[in-house]
This record gives structure tokens, C-alpha cells and sequence, in this order.
């Protein structure tokens, strides 16, 4: 079985303060798991894959994690992609003050817990590693945790919208729903708060439709959204395919009712 990813914990932590530890792994089974519910577009409540350790040292904290028990609405497949989003994305974090891609807030919520408990140096650090046919292996420190602590954080609010299709529908705990937006430029994946009034829309929408959301935008220093505090959900009916040509230009279809880039023009100037 190719699925598992390879994990130490070095320094004097690992082999001292078992809380820690324990607490770390914890952290890397919680990012691995809202990954899945993502690619699965499944809520909080829902039963991810369930992990087991193929083999476990200690002293320095060394340990195999594989799968126990795929989720039934999940795969081999999945799970594999997920472990290499997990990977790639520290390697990230560990580089830059960003969120790193299919990343939400809540997976770097997750990330940043993890890398907390480590030290300022790979000696005193976690590796991560995956073997398959493009093996992955990256160091992760306490740089990580401050570089997504400073994603996450909110920096500028503006008043916008995003195109998208909606994913992971479920209740929050304070009376509004929480979806999921995975954007069309950039496949960013992008938290939504939405009030109840906007229930049936979002249920409407879940699925498979193109949406345009509307409200308050929150984006990082990097300009990555970071929630959206949406006020309007509208269903698009065309699909998204640009022309290389019209992508060139910077026309979407539905900005043009259905005109070429020439003509869409003509018609803004009064030539039409």
C-alpha cells in the first residue's frame, strides 16, 4: 500500500513532553481530515477515513501513518491527493505568509496548531514525507505556524463578489450556514458565511451550479480571500468555457450576453 505519509518529530520535545507529541499528531489528522471533507464536499459531522499507525518509535517520535478505514464517500484516490495536499502545503507555509492552495482558514487553523508545538530549527522539528512515484518530503518549524497565524489574519474588507461553484454545506453553531466557494480564477477555496435568509439558494446552488456570491469580502496581507460574508447568492446558467480569445480580451461569456469581444465592444462605444 502506497497510501501514508512518514512523520518526525525531532528534538528534545518529542522524546520529553508525550502531551505534545500526542498533540501534534492530533493536529496532522484534523488537517487531513477537513482536506477530505473538502474534496468530498461533506460537513464538520461527517465520518473521514479513519488512520492507524503502521509502526511507531519513540524517543524522537517516528511513525507511518495509512489508512485504517476509507470513508465511504471517499477513496484510495482521494486520500492520496489529500496526503499530498497536506505535504505540499507545509512546505509552503514553511516558505511564505500565505494560505497554501486547496487550503481554507480552518485546514491552516489545523496546520499552524500542529506547528506550534514545534522548535525554531529542522533539528528540533517535524519531517513529513511521502514515497509513490514522485516522492515529497519537506521540514516543517515553527516558521510555519507563524506564517499561517499571519495568513489567516484579515487585513483588508472590501464590498465584492467571486464565481464559483459551492461545496461542504453544513450549519455553524451560531445560526448561519457555511459553504465552501472553489473559485474559478485562481481554484481558490474560499469560506462562506451565509445568513439563513439564503438557505434555499444555497441548496438550489449546491451541487453543480455555477454561483456568483455577493458581500463582504476579508482578504489577507497576499490578497488571498479569506471569508466572505455573503448577502446574495445568484445561479449562472452559462457554463464557464472562455475562447482564447475571449480570455485574451478579459470577457466572461455572461458579461456579454452572448457577443464576441468586438462586437460587446461596439456596443459599449454605440457603434452597434
Amino acid at each position: 500500500m502506497n497510501t501514508h505519509v512518514d512523520i518526525s518529530l525531532r528534538g528534545p520535545h518529542a522524546g520529553m513532553d508525550a502531551d505534545d507529541s500526542l498533540g501534534a499528531i492530533s493536529a496532522l489528522l484534523r488537517v487531513v481530515a477537513e482536506l477530505e471533507r473538502m474534496e468530498v464536499q461533506k460537513g464538520a459531522r461527517a465520518r473521514m477515513t479513519r488512520w492507524t499507525f503502521k509502526s511507531l518509535s519513540l524517543g524522537s517520535l517516528t511513525t507511518t501513518l495509512e489508512p485504517l478505514k476509507v470513508a465511504k464517500d471517499s477513496s484510495f484516490t482521494i486520500v492520496d491527493r489529500v496526503l499530498a495536499q497536506m505535504v505540499n502545503g507545509f512546505a509552503v507555509a514553511e516558505a511564505t505568509e500565505e494560505l497554501p492552495p486547496s487550503w481554507t482558514p480552518r485546514v491552516a487553523y489545523f496546520a499552524a496548531d500542529a506547528a506550534r508545538r514545534l522548535g525554531a530549527s529542522p533539528d528540533v522539528g517535524m519531517r513529513l514525507a511521502l514515497g509513490g512515484a514522485e516522492p515529497v518530503e519537506v521540514e516543517v518549524t515553527q516558521r510555519a505556524h507563524q506564517n499561517l497565524t499571519r495568513a489567516m489574519k484579515a487585513r483588508y474588507t472590501s464590498f465584492g463578489s467571486r464565481r464559483g461553484h459551492l461545496g461542504g454545506l453544513f450549519d455553524s453553531t451560531h445560526g448561519h450556514i457555511r459553504a465552501v466557494l472553489r473559485s474559478e480564477v485562481g481554484n481558490e477555496r474560499i469560506p462562506l458565511e451565509c445568513p439563513e435568509a439564503l438557505r434555499e439558494d444555497l441548496r438550489h446552488a449546491w451541487g453543480g451550479d455555477r454561483v456568483e456570491v455577493s458581500g463582504r469580502i476579508s482578504e489577507n496581507a497576499r490578497g488571498q480571500v479569506v471569508r466572505i460574508d455573503v448577502q446574495e447568492v445568484e445561479v449562472l446558467s452559462t457554463q464557464c468555457a472562455l475562447s482564447a480569445r475571449d480570455l485574451t480580451a478579459g470577457f466572461w461569456p455572461d458579461m456579454t450576453d452572448g457577443l464576441s469581444a468586438r462586437d460587446h465592444l461596439a456596443v459599449i462605444r454605440g457603434e452597434a
